[in-house]
């Protein structure tokens, strides 16, 4: 599922902050009856079906979510801040507990005509990841790697693993395309009804926090391309 969306600088709104809080919240209250992340059923269903599909250790290769969690166990509070944009995807996928992030539009623009890709790595593909050091080389993912791509640039290793330094959404973005790979107990047809729930959050929450008007796209095996109708109110 993607939504993508330009922002306006004046709706950098004070409301994110309180999303957070509410959102940590009440998601601590269920999760803290588990022993610990990990055995939390939508994390253990990411865990299973990558072990499943890609043979991706979950002990070696967390995906977002499960890292998310294990930051508001370990916090038992929201966790601080980075920008409204990030703590606001954070938000709906500590909420849903799914893998949720985005990607700067114009930086993806300026970077050529190669389109924004899902699929399995070559052994062409580079990576450098956030927070290494600017005069670093990017390294080779080898082959067989699910990630985020444009060209032979990779986003994102192992799905939602570990973010580039490409295409990073900052306070400045203001154009933005966000993603959320939801995984369900069996393949649907049609969007299901989590698919939707957070498809919803994110298009309101993008017109009440963000002052935009976004629309969700789903993307799925078995069903074809759909645009979900969500009136933002």
């Amino acid at each position: 599922m993607y939504v993508s969306i330009s922002i306006h600088p004046q709706y950098f709104a004070p409301l994110v902050p309180t999303l957070s809080r509410d959102v940590a919240s009440t998601t601590l209250s269920t999760l803290s009856t588990y022993p610990n992340a990990q055995s939390y059923p939508r994390i253990a269903l990411y865990r299973d079906t990558l072990k499943e599909k890609c043979n991706l250790s979950a002990k070696k290769f967390p995906q977002s979510n499960e890292s998310l969690y294990k930051r508001l166990l370990k916090e038992k509070k929201a966790l601080p801040p980075i920008n409204p944009i990030v703590d606001f995807y954070n938000s709906v996928s500590i909420k849903h507990g799914v893998t949720a992030g985005a990607f700067d539009l114009a930086d993806l623009q300026s970077r050529g005509e190669d389109p924004l890709e899902l699929r399995m790595s070559s052994s062409t593909d580079k990576f450098k990841a956030l927070g290494t050091e600017a005069s670093a080389e990017p390294i080779s993912v080898g082959v067989g790697e699910l990630i985020y791509a444009q060209g032979t640039t990779v986003l994102t290793r192992h799905l939602a693993w570990r973010q580039a330094t490409q295409a990073l959404v900052m306070e400045k973005s203001r154009y933005v395309i966000f993603m959320s790979e939801v995984f369900n107990e069996q393949d649907a047809a049609e969007p299901t009804d989590l698919t939707r729930s957070v498809a919803k959050d994110l298009v309101e929450g993008l017109h009440r926090l963000f002052g935009v008007n976004a629309e969700a796209i789903i993307l799925g095996r078995g069903m074809e391309k759909s645009n979900l109708e969500i009136n933002a109110v």
